[in-house]
């Protein structure tokens, strides 16, 4: 089985990756002052281990892309999706947290002067035109310049237009090799074909045309693990794989090394190019063995509830709020600031659901009131 459960386990896994990969995948990004993180990894040969780590944990993108797409196909399965209800919910998601730290940003971590990382002095405001303008671009999710780690909101959106396309048009295909080769053919088209055609002079125009920079030459190939996912749970692939990997003589074992050697291939050999391959196998064998941990999994699983939120929010406190970025950098053991940001991003998840929770509660009994109430004509 791969059940919603082992999706969030997975989700929750893959947002600890997402906090590591920040938090120690650009040297050039830590906050002023800050010397570094003292890690054995960085006394292994040339001292890049870690960042090479870190960087190699950006896995958690290809890995949410191909969730979404697992998902996208599963609903569809079921009869339990709409493409507008999906697109409005992932819109409330954004907004939720938008609403409350964008005017947050701005009102109390504008900051400027010397001594402090430049990422801090993302909400000083120089000219208001340019800041209203970027305010209006991120707010619809064309632009991510008030967080620059919002761009996988416009670019999952795009996949959700996309993927439909894709399962419309691969709806009556019944062989898997077929389906896994039209996602190869479109991983060329779009990583390769159509950026090149916006650099001959004929197509010059296509620079600046939305719908093509947006739906046609892909700047993010994992992007594309979205077609994947749908191919996977088209055919039950992850379950397939997980039963024979439960069938070997010591399933646990073989799958937490299967984890290392995927993790250590990517960042070691293969980078991200090779992620149709790598994704699926570190989904399955993540989830074989948390399936094995029971309470590590459910730990995960909270976390995959609450992995939107955290990632909307933690590049706040690791970049963009000065003070916040004081604390998560707090030491320079890298598991305990990591740790930091884990809890400071989950707790702010946490106060989220809560207060928008209340929140709606509220506005439902003002609304049944106004409804119940009778009116003056009645009344008279």
């Amino acid at each position: 089985m791969f059940s919603r459960e082992d999706t969030k386990a997975i989700k929750g896994t893959a947002i600890v990756l997402m906090l590591f990969h920040h938090l120690a995948g650009f040297p050039d990004r830590l906050p002023a002052g800050f010397g570094g993180f003292d890690s054995v990894l960085n006394r292994i040969g040339d001292g890049t281990w870690l960042v090479t780590f870190a960087l190699c944990a950006r896995l958690c993108v290809p890995v949410f892309f191909f969730l979404g797409g697992y998902g996208l196909y599963r609903r569809r399965q079921a009869q339990k999706f709409r493409l507008s209800d999906a697109v409005l919910t992932l819109y409330r998601q954004y907004w939720k947290v938008f609403v409350i730290f964008i005017p947050i940003a701005f009102l109390f971590f504008e900051r400027s002067g010397d001594g402090i990382s430049a990422l801090c002095t993302r909400y000083e405001i120089v000219h208001m035109k340019d800041t209203v303008t970027a305010v209006a671009g991120d707010f619809i999710g064309y632009t991510c310049t008030l967080n620059e780690e919002w761009w996988f909101f416009r670019v999952y959106l795009c996949m959700l237009f996309l993927g439909c396309l894709f399962c419309l048009a691969t709806e009556k295909q019944k062989n898997v090799l077929a389906d896994l080769f039209f996602v190869l053919a479109a991983d060329v088209l779009a990583l390769g074909i159509f950026p090149g055609l916006m650099k001959l002079e004929a197509f010059e125009a296509l620079k600046d045309d939305i719908v093509y920079r947006n739906f046609f030459a892909l700047s993010e190939r994992a992007a594309l693990l979205f077609f994947a996912g749908i191919v996977f749970a088209k055919y039950d692939l992850l379950v397939m794989l997980k039963k024979k990997l439960g069938g070997t003589a010591f399933p646990g074992l073989l799958s937490l090394a299967g984890c290392a050697v995927v993790f250590l291939v990517r960042a070691c050999v293969l980078q991200n190019r090779a992620d149709l391959f790598c994704t699926p196998a570190f989904v399955v064998f993540v989830s074989a063995l948390l399936d094995r941990i029971r309470p590590l999994k459910k730990v995960f699983v909270f976390l995959g509830r609450h992995s939107t939120n955290m990632w909307l929010v933690h590049s706040f406190y690791c970049y963009y709020f000065l003070e916040a970025t004081k604390l998560v950098y707090l030491t320079t053991n890298v598991w305990i600031d990591l740790l930091i940001l884990i809890a400071m991003s989950l707790a702010t998840s946490v106060l989220l659901e809560y207060f928008w929770k209340n929140v709606g509660r509220i506005l439902d009994t003002h609304i049944k009131r106004i409804a119940s109430a009778p009116s003056r004509s009645g009344a008279s």
